[in-house]
């Protein structure tokens, strides 16, 4: 969206693998599709365990809160390259030590993951209906 954020997954895969700087881009491509299949996995399985009959995006929307509430500690965790005086820094509870805009943009992002998949899947495990999702 071109924000100013100074978030960076790719820094921060990269230095988990141990590489500085954008070398972590290219150990990411594999991560993806299991780091964001199993948030997703995990939110249909919960829909199933308590047996929604309807509304999933906001169900979805309280995984995505639940989601970024146990990512935050996590990403505090992890140290990333800070892009304004290139050392490793702690990212901070949630992106904190970035500032309030890259706060806002995780968890904006979480709350879309989460909105978007109880929306596909509502669709899709109602063999293309809307009635789960809405």
């Amino acid at each position: 969206m071109g924000l100013p954020v100074k978030q960076n997954s790719f820094r921060t895969w990269g230095i988990l693998f141990g590489q500085r700087g954008t070398a972590g881009y290219f150990h990411r491509f594999p991560v993806p599709r299991d780091c964001r299949r199993l948030p997703a996995i995990l939110y249909a399985g919960f829909f199933i365990l308590i047996g929604i009959e309807g509304g999933l995006w906001l169900y979805g929307l309280l995984g995505g809160l639940i989601h970024w509430t146990l990512a935050g500690p996590i990403v505090a965790l992890i140290p990333s390259l800070n892009p304004d005086i290139g050392e490793l820094r702690q990212q901070g509870l949630a992106y904190k030590n970035y500032g309030a805009l890259d706060v806002i943009t995780a968890l904006v992002g979480h709350l879309s993951f989460g909105t978007v998949t109880g929306i596909l899947y509502g669709y899709f495990h109602s063999g293309g209906g809307s009635v789960l999702a809405f």
